[in-house]
């Protein structure tokens, strides 16, 4: 049945995701979306799996608020294919606007710990705050 009861809802979201994410073996991929695409891709993700966090990080449903609120943000997102019993979608990194601190305390209060990652990148000709979880 999986983790979080309907089994096989990664099918869908690797299809709402085709062409965004690398796969890294038959149960596991990894890649960077959109706003927009992260809110597509969690229609179809059970509700237990938006309490789903990567270690340290922020709950998925609080990338999700994010992606609300922020269309520009870009979210570093793996996939667990229903080969395994723990398949889901969780965001292990986020990168926000600099000029969204706003967005970026809401995210750093949301965490269990300081990312182990924290950049400043320049994409698209904005300036991102990148913050990763291990």
């Amino acid at each position: 049945m999986g983790v979080y009861g309907r089994r096989g809802f990664t099918r869908e979201i690797l299809y709402v995701l085709s062409g965004k994410l690398n796969r890294v073996s038959e149960d596991f991929l990894y890649g960077t979306v959109t706003a927009k695409e992260l809110l597509e891709a969690v229609k179809h993700v059970p509700p237990a799996n938006l309490e789903d966090r990567q270690n340290e990080a922020p709950k998925l449903k609080y990338f999700v608020e994010v992606a609300e609120k922020e269309p520009r943000a870009l979210f570093e997102v793996y996939v667990i294919t229903d080969v395994r019993d723990d398949e889901r979608l969780t965001v292990d990194g986020v990168l926000i606007p600099r000029d969204r601190p706003d967005l970026i305390y809401h995210v750093m209060k949301k965490a269990l710990a300081a990312p182990d990652e924290f950049d400043v990148i320049l994409h698209n000709g904005v300036e991102y705050i990148r913050m990763w979880w291990d």
